[in-house]
């Protein structure tokens, strides 16, 4: 008795043509890894942010911030690095040490 010369199964698992919403009308749903974020079923998942667990926690200082504020604090930081690789450069050409910083 040969168990890999018949199909026992048609179609694909997980092959070129998966697709979770087949996964979604399927009896056996649960039976696939992930499926109740892939795949949700049911009016408990309609309108919910299902992934809210893997999504970085806001400080309330950057929550409240705007648009316009976040740019000015990025350029800020931005060219203070600029500055203080500018000011390392100039250390080491005189061959000083490079200042001490936080």
């Amino acid at each position: 008795m040969d168990l890999l010369s018949t199909i026992r199964k048609t179609g694909s698992r997980g092959g070129v043509n998966f697709s979770w919403d087949e996964v979604a009308n399927s009896s056996h749903r649960e039976n696939y890894l992930g499926h109740s974020l892939k795949a949700p079923v049911g009016r408990w998942a309609k309108g919910r942010d299902l992934n809210w667990y893997a999504k970085s926690d806001a400080t309330p200082a950057e929550s409240a911030e705007t648009d316009e504020e976040r740019r000015d604090r990025e350029q800020k930081e931005e060219l203070r690095k600029i500055k203080e690789a500018e000011e390392d450069a100039i250390a080491k050409a005189l061959g000083l040490p490079p200042p001490l910083r936080n």
